[in-house]
């Protein structure tokens, strides 16, 4: 009974497609070589309250002088384990009501020593963006394969 159920759904969402909606974004830092602890699934950290965006930003080692999260804003920092990849959007999907980040390549090559043992590189970028609606995650297209979006 499901499989019908699953097969016109499916059907119905190819047919009206999927809406997607480009949202402006302002990055506020954005750091290409970030070491951070190998077994960190995070994507993506964030939070629509400023309290917790002051912390959060202190918690990257991110410095920005009177910061301020306004009503309605979300501050997010996007973790992608591929540094040669950079944010090209943020993106609101109407048909499946999902907020997430876009990343692309970005052409440049880097040559790096070798981290420390249980330790990798990240590019880490901050960005503060007014969402549609509260989302409950934020997605990124590209970056971690099951890994993790924190709500603080």
């Amino acid at each position: 009974m499901k499989r019908p159920l699953i097969l016109a759904f499916l059907i119905t969402a190819f047919a009206h497609g999927v809406e997607l909606q480009t949202l402006e974004h302002k990055v506020i830092h954005d750091q290409r070589i970030y070491i951070r602890d190998g077994a960190d699934r995070r994507y993506s950290v964030w939070t629509a309250d400023q309290s917790k965006a002051t912390k959060l930003l202190k918690d990257f080692g991110i410095v920005v002088p009177d910061f301020q999260l306004q009503k309605g804003q979300v501050l997010a920092v996007f973790l992608n384990d591929n540094i040669t990849q950079d944010l090209t959007r943020m993106v609101y999907n109407k048909t499946a009501n999902d907020t997430f980040a876009d990343y692309a390549d970005s052409g440049i090559r880097f040559k790096l020593k070798a981290v420390a043992e249980g330790k990798k590189y990240s590019h880490v970028t901050a960005v503060v963006f007014s969402p549609v609606g509260m989302p409950s995650h934020l997605g990124v297209r590209d970056v971690v394969r099951e890994g993790l979006s924190e709500k603080q």
